[in-house]
This record gives structure tokens, C-alpha cells and sequence, in this order.
């Protein structure tokens, strides 16, 4: 996920924070402090209860990350790679790279985090049982982790995909229908359901008082809607996409220019007469790079009658490329992943085509129209986010 770092490493998977975190590390720390800890834990000055804050926090997040952290091993015991893990404003993902290939695997693999979530509040109300009648700090803390993690582990078993309740049901829909593709329809469609469910009542909350709570909720749902109706999206192109590759689909003899010419002949000769806003720069029939209008913009404009493009490219051992030979359904993921709009496509050095989203989408628009759709195997990637409720 762009704009996350990594924190650390747990059975060969890396742990990684995104930036969006720390915003609500430190949010939810003072609301806790302003809030909940005063009055569950009267008495303390300011400092103890924003301390108390971020170790409740901190622990929720340990409980996300326990909870992905399942995920994972179960879709690694089934023979899924799973190399990240994600914690982000609203909960966590796990980067599992395919596809469940079985109803039954999906199942599991998504029953198990919601299970997780209910066996850690299980345990903390059992630890606040032992220490009934004490007034230790811990009651307020483990109270506080008890109600949050079974909140967490009911709202993630809502049937709404992409939610691991949206996955089991998607995976019984699979093997009543025993058609994944429609399984993914109608799973998406009751996601889509209740993310709108999540975005009115959130809005409700906001304009009946509720302010923050409200806005959160909203918030959730608009992320639950938009990561249903991209699974839909991704659905639909594995479905069109099974079986074709970037040979069948790339566009040939795309824009080049010499690497020698000086940047000012590439503005006058080809940029401009041509529209281009980016060719692909060889030295003979090699790719050496890419050159676009960011990179002459990096150029003083009276040196661009003297500097040669190979000087201002970005070489060819900085760019995503792929073989013609590659799957399309596999390199739309990797385009989504590395966030490019366009790779070039290179067989033994030489440039031979190019992939470009526009020419992607123009392709399902045909494919769509003349009812042209392959069998769906299982395999892509799939994240399974863990939301924090609010």
C-alpha cells in the first residue's frame, strides 16, 4: 500500500504502517483520554490518562494485528503467499497475493480473523472476572480492549464483502452456485448495501449530535463502498481476462525516440506535433527509458538545445516492464500495485508494445459488448481488511 512504512517482521511476513495510522493513533489516544479514561478511571491527572490512552490503542492495534496476522497463517497453511501486512486508519489488510481456490479455503480463511477478535475480548472479560472488586488500572484498560475486539470481531462477520462476513458469504454462495464470479456479484452487491447502510446513519449521527462518531462511521462506509465496488471491478476483469495475454491485448509500435537527439528536438519534432506527453526513449531496437514532460520541465529550457534525452530519461532499469507472454488478468493487478497507467512490454531487451489502462478498458468495453468472457479460475490477489468500528 503507497505511503507505508515497515515496523517490523513476524514469520517472514513484514508488518508494515501506513501514514493514515498515526492520524488515528493520536486521535483516538486524546479521545480516550478526554473521555473514557476520566470516567472509568477517576482521579488521575491529564498525562496518566493520554499514557493510558495510547497503551489502549496501541493494544487495539496489536488485537488488529492479531487478527491478520490469522488470516495469513491460515491462507499460508493452504499454500496462498502472504508476504504484508498493512495497519492503517481503519484497521488492518493482509496482502494475500491469489485467490482462495476452493470455497471450503475462503471459509476458513475468513472465519478465523472475526474468531480471533471474539477469543481476545473472551479472554479479557475473563481476566476483569479474576479481578472482580479490584480498582487497579487494568480494569478500565481490559474493559475498554473487551468491548472493542468483540466489537470487532461482530462487525467484521457483517455479510457485506469485502468484510470476512462478505467473504464467508461469498463462499457459501460459491458452493451453492458453484460459480465464483456470481458469487462476487451478489456478495459485493449486500457490501455496497451496507456501506450505504454505514454512510446514512453516520451522516445521521453527525447532524443529530454525535459529530466525530458520525463522521467516523461514514467515513467506513464510504471505504466499505468503494472497496465492494472495486472487488466487483477486479471480479469482472478476472472474469474477462482469464486466459489472455498482454501479447493479444498491447498496443504495437508505440511512440520512441532516439536517445541521442538533443530535448529540444524532442519538444519541436515529437512532443508537439504529435501531442505526446511521454515516449519511450532506444538506443537501436533496446528500450533505454522513458521520457516524459515532467522530466524536460527538470531541465533548465536553455540547456535543452544541448542536453540529450538519454541524460534526462528515467533509464530502463527504473521501469515496470513485462513480457508479451505475461498474464493480462496478473499484470492489471501488478499496473494497480505499482500505480502506473502504462508498461512496456519487452522481449529479450526489445521493445515490443506497450499496455496502457485505456487500452485495458477499451478492451473489456468490447469484450463486454460482444459477450465475450472466459471461465474464472480463482487466483488474484485479495485483501481482507480488518475495520476498526467506531
Amino acid at each position: 500500500m503507497p505511503g507505508s512504512f515497515r515496523i517490523g517482521r513476524i514469520a517472514g511476513i513484514d508488518i508494515n504502517v501506513h501514514i493514515s495510522w498515526l492520524i488515528i493513533l493520536v486521535l483516538l489516544t486524546f479521545s480516550l483520554a478526554s473521555g473514557y479514561f476520566p470516567t472509568a478511571y477517576p482521579g488521575q491527572i491529564h498525562a496518566t490518562y493520554i499514557v493510558l490512552g495510547a497503551i489502549a490503542t496501541i493494544l487495539l492495534f496489536v488485537s488488529v494485528l492479531l487478527h491478520e496476522l490469522a488470516h495469513s497463517f491460515v491462507a499460508r497453511s493452504r499454500g496462498l503467499p502472504v508476504h504484508t501486512i498493512v495497519l492503517f486508519i481503519f484497521g488492518g489488510v493482509s496482502n494475500i497475493e491469489q485467490e482462495p481456490r476452493t470455497p471450503g479455503v475462503e471459509f476458513f480463511m475468513a472465519f478465523i480473523g472475526p474468531v480471533v477478535s471474539l477469543v481476545i475480548g473472551a479472554i479479557c472479560y475473563g481476566i476483569l472476572f479474576l479481578l472482580k472488586g479490584n480498582t487497579t488500572v487494568l480494569v478500565p484498560l481490559l474493559t475498554y480492549l473487551a468491548s472493542m475486539n468483540i466489537l470487532l470481531g461482530i462487525f467484521n462477520l457483517i455479510p457485506g464483502f469485502p468484510l470476512d462476513g462478505g467473504r464467508v458469504l461469498r463462499s457459501i454462495l460459491w458452493k451453492i452456485t458453484g460459480n465464483a464470479q456470481k458469487a462476487t456479484t451478489i456478495a459485493s452487491g449486500v457490501g455496497q448495501f451496507f456501506a450505504y447502510l454505514f454512510i446514512f446513519y453516520g451522516i445521521l449521527l453527525f447532524f443529530t449530535g454525535s459529530g466525530v462518531s458520525g463522521l467516523f462511521l461514514a467515513f467506513i462506509g464510504w471505504f466499505l463502498l468503494s472497496a465492494a465496488q472495486s472487488a466487483r471491478t477486479q471480479s469482472m476483469l478476472d472474469n474477462a481476462f482469464t486466459g489472455v495475454q498482454v501479447g493479444q491485448i498491447m498496443t504495437t509500435n508505440p511512440e520512441t525516440t532516439p536517445a541521442n537527439i538533443s530535448l529540444q528536438k524532442l519538444v519541436d519534432e515529437y512532443f508537439l506535433p504529435r501531442g505526446l506527453r511521454s515516449a519511450f526513449v532506444v538506443y537501436g531496437d533496446q528500450l533505454a527509458g522513458l521520457i516524459t514532460l515532467s522530466d524536460i520541465r527538470h531541465v533548465p529550457r536553455e540547456q535543452w538545445g544541448q542536453m540529450p534525452v538519454g541524460l534526462a530519461m528515467v533509464s530502463a532499469d527504473r521501469l515496470h516492464t513485462v513480457t508479451s507472454q505475461q498474464s493480462l488478468k496478473d499484470v492489471v493487478k501488478l499496473m494497480n500495485e505499482w500505480n502506473v497507467n502504462q508498461l512496456p512490454v519487452v522481449e529479450d531487451g526489445k521493445l515490443v508494445g506497450v499496455l496502457t489502462r485505456e487500452t485495458i478498458l477499451r478492451s473489456l468495453e468490447v469484450r463486454s459488448h460482444l459477450g465475450v468472457q472466459q471461465k474464472q479460475d480463482a487466483q488474484g490477489s485479495v485483501s481482507t481488511p480488518s475495520e476498526l468500528p467506531n
